[in-house]
């Protein structure tokens, strides 16, 4: 019976070339997991094994055939011998070009393109499942929210290349500074985002402190500002979160609060209780 190509539905033609990408990327998987040796290794055996089969069969098939049974056995077992060793080259060769190529994609579609660390769909994606998992388990994590601050005034005053200059310098100072297990990420503009796995808000605030010093403390060549300084927001996950837009909510919140406050500094729910008591 066919499939319907009304809205919803699946075709079957769709679902026939779903099936043989399905297939394909088990065979290139496959290829890569084993290497160029074993491949070569592999797919030569296949051919050869093919090969003779094919041809002992046809052999019994014919009359007076074994005259040249052996001859066409020799030419069964040299000819994939000579010719699957360069085909499955070629084969590995196209498999790990069009591997690079997606890993390539996956990366550029991941990663901020100016600054060159993940991108705010990343973020989302990595911040969604720590709060999924913060649910299921009630592992903490955080989030610091983290604004250069007076940037409209650094692109006016020095221009947009030297503002490029300050997102790049200033984003990489911040990633290698937390841990491999954490995520940061380019928001949009000139505000960046951390998710801090693992860590309670005590923990946010002080990792949020060290990126401020390390922002304070980058050194800028004559021609860009003499420094640059940053706001922070931190909010963690409590079991009270209704969302994980709640939590990046509160810490954008805090983040205003820091530049209210008079930039360059940290602002959590904490410190923000006590400066209004």
């Amino acid at each position: 019976m066919a499939i319907s190509d009304g809205p919803g539905w699946t075709t079957g033609a769709e679902m026939t070339n779903e099936a043989i990408g399905r297939s394909y990327q088990r065979y290139y998987g496959w290829l890569l997991k084993l290497g160029l040796v074993r491949s070569l290794i592999v797919c030569t055996s296949i051919a050869t094994m093919t090969s003779v089969l094919c041809t002992a069969a046809v052999m019994l098939l014919m009359p007076d055939s074994r005259a040249y049974f052996w001859y066409n056995m020799i030419v069964a077992v040299a000819s994939p011998l000579l010719s699957a060793p360069g085909l499955a080259l070629i084969a590995f060769a196209m498999v790990y070009k069009l591997d690079e190529t997606q890993t390539a994609l996956t990366l550029a579609a991941e990663t901020d393109a100016l600054t060159g660390v993940a991108n705010r769909r990343y973020f989302m994606a990595q911040a969604e499942r720590a709060y999924a998992d913060a649910r299921a388990t009630g592992a903490a994590f955080a989030v610091v929210m983290l604004d250069i601050d007076h940037f409209k005034a650094i692109n006016d005053t020095h221009g947009h290349a030297i503002g490029d200059e300050v997102l790049l310098k200033v984003a990489q100072a911040c990633a290698q500074t937390l841990r491999a297990s954490d995520c940061f990420a380019r928001f949009g503009g000139e505000e960046f985002v951390a998710l801090l796995r693992l860590t309670d808000g005590a923990g946010a605030a002080s990792i949020a402190e060290t990126l401020r010093k390390t922002v304070a403390g980058l050194a800028f060549e004559s021609r860009t500002p003499p420094s640059v300084t940053v706001s922070l927001g931190v909010s963690s996950y409590l079991a009270s979160s209704e969302s994980l837009h709640d939590i990046l909510n509160k810490a954008d919140r805090q983040l205003y609060a820091a530049k209210a406050a008079g930039r360059n500094r940290v602002m959590t729910a904490a410190n923000a209780m006590r400066r209004a008591s």
